[in-house]
């Protein structure tokens, strides 16, 4: 694959659009200086054929081109070749203006907007496989289909019957000429099919055939464009800038499989709103029948072009910033071979490919029975098709609801507008010849025309549809239908009179070119009236809408996929609670969700998919180093393990390299991509994405075991002395002992995501971040969550232990008491005699996640809470209850992390605090434990404690104590026993 960006800037630094015939002869571009040039296909081809270190401007000079129209008068947004006409193309503009042009005879046709009509902007635009029918979306949300041959018009988006119309950003039609696809800005994907009546007239028909909502639950609201895209076979259909929670991807659905989603491309790190598929399939051989795949390329506004093969999930190629500017539009070659690019900046970018680079290619033959296969899958128009109900209940079938052409406008028969047109309307919707180059003529300003209030049972007084209005030639028939259409959608506008005063605001429309304006009625007695208040009342009102279009103000939308469907329909207010088992209000409610299941591959591991904790996993890094801890802080750092990451396979596998002063020792090379790596006393580990864990010896790189497989990914890799610890993404933590080579421990950290807080039925439930896990130099593992709690694994026990936790930070007195000087690192490497404080740490990750959530300070936030505790009746004594609980965790922590200095430390201040509250028993009962048997021979009792002698420590305890009068008794008692004071005395 080679990729050349031409470096000339074309239409005025902004190309939007482009395409390419289907003889592969003629490329057209459009963009921002509202010219459409035609360029020769060839010159693109012979610069991506140069070879390496050939200079390609003696090429490039030759980009001149062949043809340049300018019918248009503002930005050219999209443009379309037809494909039985290599001569013939449409392009649109952002204005609404849409041309069929021929650059053979040199003739341009304007098909919208029609006479009478104001034209809306366009957002999109498609073709028809047998270059018969063009659909377009405009901005207000409608959607129109022209017939070329037949010269009709018609609005489709009327079969969706939405209350409020969402601009359609994308529409395409399939490649075996049976469907059209639209993608809005409210999410949905509405699948319309159309087909041909056998009589002589070929009349089409077309339906509403499928809404889907439950690919994606979010719409950016910075994408201005998009570009979805048929695979050739007429099967897949890719779906650019779709986001499931904060994942951005590319949906591809199989009308095969029911329109259901087969694979999610996960690439683009922002939106992605350009999607190509390769017009050739291909094959993993040289025989068709070995495994026939498509190839898409996708780009945006993040400047990354990728190419992905649809059997697999990971892309073949990823070209980031391969451009200045966003990617706005592609096109392939009809071999293959080429894809074309333009951007916002007016480059050029195309993309050549080898012989045999994407697969080989599927032949002629294997295309047409392909295609034919999705031709026979293809239901008649009059299927009903049965879509799954939210609820269980049996629900009748709609009636099958169509649109037939004729019912369609004939643009033939409008008459041209004989009005003086509106000076205030821009001069370019009124385009005169069909070269462009007429302007419009102002002949001065319009008055206002006051005009009686319109009859409601006459179409031509009432303010209709233009498509409806705009009918000269009808019969009877139609015209009664037109009436009715009039009636209904002018009852919006036509309000009742009523008996009082009323202060609405004259009303402003536009009819044939002239502004009319309604006038007010005052009073139906009133002789400024136009007509009687008989005929008023006596006019029939706009008939209801369907039962069935009423939603009641107060529903409750499902909030999780967590819910069970039965609490949900159990919870939900019905209709009949809104006043008269209706509601009016006019609010637009928000669409229900499908559930979100999973993102990523189809194909999902059971050890993942079924797990009840997942732990996000670091992302891949190009290359990244590490300093030596035990050689690099003397030397300087100059001991480096470099990590330089390749492709993740054999052909560019990754390399580890192990430098002294730059100067290389050892290296190694692994075909799997590193994300992790940590040091400890005598050994370097690393980390692959499939969860293999890599084991070398410090010095020389020997492996000191081989791989170790966990069969997920590792979130956490660290290290400390002859400590190895790993947790995959699945909770998983392992302990290994490396000096022995044996486990230490193996265990889950499910217990502290949960603890019991949520409940989940049939999900996963968020549960807090870990902040913190690392592993101490007795193999012990340490882990904080976000909620402030810190946490260590007793080996002995077997379980989870708390050390820190926020509700001691609330109430008592010695928190973060040893808090002289904030913890430089991890607490867990002794910096010459003085020790750090691995509990202080995580007292100091307690306070600041307390901090985080707490704006106004930790201060004033517990002063608060505990002025409103402490004046409640029964809890006086809650700060130092809380302050006796802390210290005596605190210590039974220190004494499972042998930290010696912190233990005699905090043993002494609480025996002094127990002292000062008078807990006579607590005291009593600590002396007795330091006192142990009266045979210090005893096996079961350990004369020291965090290598501290138990009687020396009781010695301390009594001179420590001996002030306070109420533990005197209790003191006496013991220095008798340990000779401290005389026994007569």
């Amino acid at each position: 694959m080679r990729f050349i960006q031409i470096p000339s800037v074309l239409h005025e630094g902004g190309i939007h659009s482009l395409d390419i015939d289907n003889d592969n002869t003629k490329l057209i571009t459009g963009g921002k200086d509202n010219t459409i040039k035609v360029w020769h296909t060839t010159i693109l081809t012979r610069i991506t054929k140069v070879k390496p270190g050939d200079d390609p401007d003696n090429i490039i000079k030759e980009l001149n081109p062949l043809a340049t129209i300018k019918s248009h008068s503002h930005l050219i947004n999209s443009l379309k070749w037809f494909t039985t006409d290599s001569n013939s193309f449409i392009s649109s503009d952002i204005e609404g203006f849409i041309y069929i042009h021929n650059i053979k005879d040199d003739t341009h046709v304007q098909i919208y907007p029609q006479p009478q009509t104001n034209a809306k902007s366009v957002v999109d635009l498609s073709v028809s496989k047998d270059d018969r029918l063009v659909a377009w979306s405009t901005t207000d949300g409608k959607v129109f289909i022209y017939d070329i041959t037949k010269k009709t018009i018609q609005e489709i988006s009327t079969l969706t019957k939405a209350q409020k119309l969402v601009t359609q950003r994308s529409i395409a039609f399939d490649p075996t000429n049976n469907y059209l696809v639209t993608v809005g800005d409210d999410t949905i994907i509405n699948v319309y099919q159309y087909a041909y009546d056998t009589t002589t007239t070929k009349f089409y028909k077309i339906r509403l055939i499928n809404k889907i909502s439950r690919l994606f639950n979010k719409s950016p609201l910075n994408v201005k464009y998009k570009r979805i895209s048929w695979s050739p076979e007429g099967d897949l259909i890719s779906i650019p800038t779709a986001r499931k929670n904060q994942t951005s991807l590319i949906s591809i659905i199989s009308h095969s499989r029911n329109w259901q989603n087969v694979i999610s491309l996960v690439g683009h790190d922002f939106s992605c709103e350009v999607v190509r598929f390769n017009p050739k399939l291909y094959s993993e051989g040289k025989n068709d029948s070995n495994n026939i795949y498509s190839v898409v390329a996708t780009a945006g506004s993040d400047k990354t072009l990728a190419f992905w093969n649809t059997s697999k999930d990971a892309p073949l190629s990823v070209l980031q910033d391969v451009v200045p500017g966003e990617i706005l539009d592609m096109a392939w070659l009809n071999q293959g071979d080429f894809l074309v690019l333009c951007t916002s900046t007016g480059h050029l970018g195309v993309v050549g490919f080898a012989d045999q680079e994407l697969g080989w290619k599927v032949s002629d033959s294997t295309m047409e029975s392909l295609k034919k296969l999705q031709t026979e899958l293809v239901k008649p128009m009059n299927h009903r098709y049965e879509h799954n109900q939210p609820s269980n209940r049996r629900i009748a079938l709609p009636p099958i609801e169509m649109l037939d052409q004729k019912d369609a406008i004939d643009t033939t028969k409008l008459a041209p507008s004989s009005d003086k047109p509106d000076s205030t309307e821009d001069s370019s919707k009124q385009q005169g010849s069909s070269n462009g180059k007429d302007k419009l003529e102002v002949k001065g300003k319009i008055e206002p025309e006051i005009i009686p209030p319109p009859n409601m049972e006459d179409p031509e007084g009432a303010s209709v549809d233009w498509l409806h209005s705009a009918m000269s030639d009808r019969n009877a028939s139609s015209t009664a239908k037109t009436a009715t259409t009039s009636t209904v959608k002018s009852t919006s506008r036509v309000k009742p009179v009523t008996t009082s005063l009323t202060t609405d605001k004259q009303k402003v429309s536009t009819k044939n070119g002239k502004r009319r304006i309604q006038p007010i009625l005052i009073s139906a007695n009133g002789s400024s009236s136009s007509q009687p208040a008989s005929n008023i009342s006596s006019k029939p009102s706009a008939p209801a809408a369907p039962s069935n279009t009423q939603k009641s103000l107060m529903e409750f939308d499902k909030p999780s996929y967590s819910v069970s469907n039965s609490f949900y329909q159990s919870n939900k207010r019905p209709k009949s609670d809104e006043p008269n088992g209706t509601s009016t209000s006019t609010k637009k409610l928000k669409r229900e969700m499908e559930p979100v299941k999973f993102i990523g591959s189809v194909i999902l591991n059971p050890n993942t998919a079924f797990s009840k904790v997942r732990l996000a996993t670091p992302k891949v890094r190009f290359g990244f180093q590490l300093t030596s801890r035990a050689e690099g802080e003397s030397a300087g750092g100059l001991f480096i393990l470099d990590i330089k990451n390749g492709s993740g396979n054999e052909t560019k596998p990754s390399r580890i390299t192990y430098f002294k002063k730059d100067r290389e020792i050892w290296c190694d090379f692994i075909p799997k991509l590193i994300h992790l790596a940590c040091e400890g006393s005598i050994f370097w580990a690393i980390s692959t994405i499939d969860g293999t864990v890599l084991v070398y010896s410090h010095i020389s790189g020997k492996r000191l075991l081989p791989p170790i497989v966990l069969g997920s990914g590792i979130s956490f890799l660290e290290s400390h002395g002859q400590y190895l610890m790993a947790v995959t993404c699945l909770g998983e933590l392992y302990v290994w002992d490396m000096s022995v080579k044996k486990l230490e421990l193996k265990t889950s950290i499910c217990a502290l995501l949960d603890l019991g807080q949520r409940f989940s039925e049939d999900g996963l439930s968020k549960a807090d971040n870990i902040t913190l896990c690392a592993v101490t130099a007795r193999g012990i593992p340490l882990v904080t969550l976000s909620n402030g709690s810190g946490y260590l694994y007793n080996k002995d026990l077997g379980v989870w232990q708390t050390i820190a936790e926020s509700w001691w930070a609330f109430g008592s007195h010695y928190w973060d008491s040893s808090d002289e000087k904030r913890p430089q690192s991890l607490g867990l490497f002794n910096n010459g005699d003085e020790e750090q404080s691995i509990v202080d740490l995580l007292e100091y990750k307690t306070n600041e996640e307390i901090i985080k959530k707490t704006r106004a300070g930790r201060g004033k936030y517990f002063n608060k809470i505990s002025k409103n505790m402490i004046m409640k009746e029964g809890f006086e004594s809650l700060e130092n209850t809380i302050s006796v609980s802390h210290l005596e965790n605190r210590i039974l922590c220190c004494e499972i992390l042998g930290e010696d200095q912190d233990f005699h430390r905090v043993f002494l201040t609480y025996v002094q605090r127990i002292c000062e509250l008078g807990f006579k028993a607590k005291l009593f009962e600590v002396c007795q434990e330091l006192l142990g048997p009266e045979k210090e021979d005893s096996k079961e009792w350990n004369p020291k404690i965090c290598g501290i002698d138990k009687r020396e420590l009781l010695k301390e305890v009594i001179t420590a104590c001996s002030k306070h009068r109420d533990a005197q008794r209790v003191l006496i008692h013991f220095s008798k026993k340990i000779g401290l004071v005389d026994e007569f005395v």
